[in-house]
């Protein structure tokens, strides 16, 4: 299998091309919708694991902020920055100014200024400034649907029908919306029973 598209030894007619673009999407959607359905079966299957690593990743964080404050105390208290091994503490310079004071000083001195690039072009395009030129530049967008193509859901669909078991359908196939186990588009399990 190519992970990379072939190029195109000829040149490519409009009709050519809009297959080829419909063509890869479609494989493209089949792909990416086996992947989605494996790492949702993985999710489900280890989802005490999955909750068991969110616990302790929690419980890594509080036991580390417990330990950074006792030696920040510790350092306090004896002006030791080693406070065991793999525990030390460094003084960080931080500074306090307020930002409008900071940019009157900054105009005034010429020194640390930054163009907003966002904001100055919203101002550049409805303020006529004349050390700015404008010009039009091409950009071609593609329909996410295009003629003779399946939309996304409906290719979905059909790959979903295609990978359930025979004598299944999708109303009789457990889903997981929010942690919770559903059937078709019922709500929670306890309310098709």
């Amino acid at each position: 299998m190519s992970l990379s598209p072939d190029p195109w030894p000829h040149t490519v007619t409009l009709e050519e091309a809009l297959q080829m673009v419909i063509t890869a999407r479609q494989q493209y959607h089949t792909v990416h919708t086996q992947v989605q359905q494996l790492r949702e079966a993985w999710a489900t299957q280890y989802a005490i694991l999955l909750q068991d690593e969110a616990l302790h990743k929690q419980t890594v964080h509080q036991v580390e902020a417990t330990l950074r404050a006792l030696a920040v105390e510790i350092y306090q208290s004896t002006d030791r920055k080693e406070i065991a091994p793999g525990v030390k503490v460094r003084e960080m310079t931080r500074l306090i100014y307020d930002p409008q004071e900071a940019l009157t000083w900054a105009m005034a001195h010429q020194m640390a200024l930054m163009l907003d690039v966002k904001a100055f072009e919203q101002l550049a395009k409805v303020t006529a400034l004349p050390f700015v030129t404008r010009t039009t530049a091409l950009q071609a967008t593609l329909s996410p649907c295009l003629p003779g193509e399946q939309s996304a859901s409906t290719a979905i669909q059909e790959a979903t029908s295609k990978s359930m078991p025979q004598g299944t359908s999708p109303a009789s196939t457990p889903n997981h919306v929010d942690g919770q186990e559903t059937y078709g588009s019922h709500g929670p399990l306890e309310d098709v029973v």
